[in-house]
């Protein structure tokens, strides 16, 4: 883990492209096979009219990512983003006040003990719901991202990890995690609400179905320049009944320490999402959610009604009109759109 990253990406990379001997054929969504390789990304532009702020066009993420599959042991993966490129501003010109960040999301690498279990070391998503694991934009319903799908915990773990497929469908799959000292290349602090140190946890999702699961949550973590640790219980479901979808998360975190600037002990979450398809392109969503941050003492809820359009399943277009009342922490009132292509 103290391995400088520059050097890890070095050698994962060097040994991908020493690794190429064919090109296969390209599928858009699949990702572009080469060898025993695949490099694939996606790309969300996205569209803000906040009430309370500027219109802008912003490019919110770039990403790239690539895996290979050598043999039981060794089998990297790594994620590299680019976000906020800002195209035009209301207030400015184009391509003005432009300060992009490039992001180290996942490097990682998967050794297959037995058919059912995995060890991972490296730099990987936090198993906590559903919607940080999937992440990708061209994958996630609503363009606005849920406040309890990431502000409660952190969205990455440093560290190791034990990944449970059981045979049997009746028992859950598990994930269990460890990030014994900091984040490997911290996420810029612009992006994150707080950086977390020391954190353990584990994830059980049940699943049936192509569609339908259940997760539960549990982990515990110190927030890092506070006198300040947690204990985070979450549940996530999804369901589908015909042609309509559901799903929810819900989060409740624990906090114990002296930091002044804490007004609760108890901050929680909780969002639904309910969904119809109108067609096999088109579907119609609605959603509500409130948090209740651990800094301020007025809860945040937010309302969203909006439309997704898939001309091919590896491309998404938005639109979303979202209420907000009360304090407003992440999501504004306003209009706002994507497109998003998973290549």
């Amino acid at each position: 883990m103290r391995l400088h990253h520059r050097w890890i990406f070095l050698v994962f990379f060097t040994t991908w492209i020493n690794s190429y001997s064919w090109a296969g054929e390209y599928h858009l969504g699949e990702g572009y096979p080469v060898g025993n390789a695949n490099i694939a990304g996606y790309i969300n532009l996205v569209a803000e009219s906040p009430k309370d702020g500027e219109a802008q066009l912003v490019g919110d993420d770039f990403s790239l990512f690539g895996r290979a599959s050598f043999d039981k042991y060794f089998n990297p993966f790594f994620e590299v983003e680019v976000s906020g490129v800002t195209f035009w501003r209301e207030s400015g010109t184009l391509f003005s006040n432009n300060n992009p960040d490039v992001v180290l999301e996942r490097l990682y690498n998967d050794s297959y003990l037995t058919d059912n279990l995995s060890f991972r070391i490296g730099k990987m998503l936090t198993p906590v719901g559903e919607w940080n694991t999937i992440h990708a934009a061209p994958l996630v319903w609503t363009t606005t991202r849920p406040m309890t799908t990431y502000r409660s915990f952190p969205e990455f773990t440093s560290g190791l990890a034990l990944n449970y497929e059981p045979q049997n469908g009746k028992l859950p799959e598990v994930q269990v995690f460890w990030q014994p000292t900091s984040e490997l290349r911290p996420i810029p602090k612009t992006l994150v609400t707080r950086e977390y140190l020391h954190t353990v946890g584990a994830h059980l999702n049940w699943a049936k179905g192509l569609t339908d699961k259940v997760g539960i949550s549990l982990q515990h973590a110190d927030v890092n320049n506070l006198d300040e640790s947690q204990t985070l219980l979450g549940l996530n479901v999804r369901k589908a009944l015909g042609k309509f979808q559901f799903e929810t998360e819900v989060t409740y975190t624990h906090i114990e320490g002296q930091n002044p600037a804490r007004v609760r002990d108890n901050e929680w979450g909780a969002y639904w999402l309910g969904g119809y398809a109108i067609n096999d392109k088109w579907l119609v969503m609605a959603r509500y959610e409130n948090f209740a941050d651990r800094d301020v003492r007025q809860g945040s809820r937010n309302a969203l009604l909006g439309f997704v359009w898939h001309p091919d399943p590896a491309i998404a277009w938005k639109v979303e009109y979202v209420k907000q009342k009360g304090v407003r922490l992440d999501i504004s009132s306003g209009i706002f759109a994507s497109f998003s292509v998973l290549f």
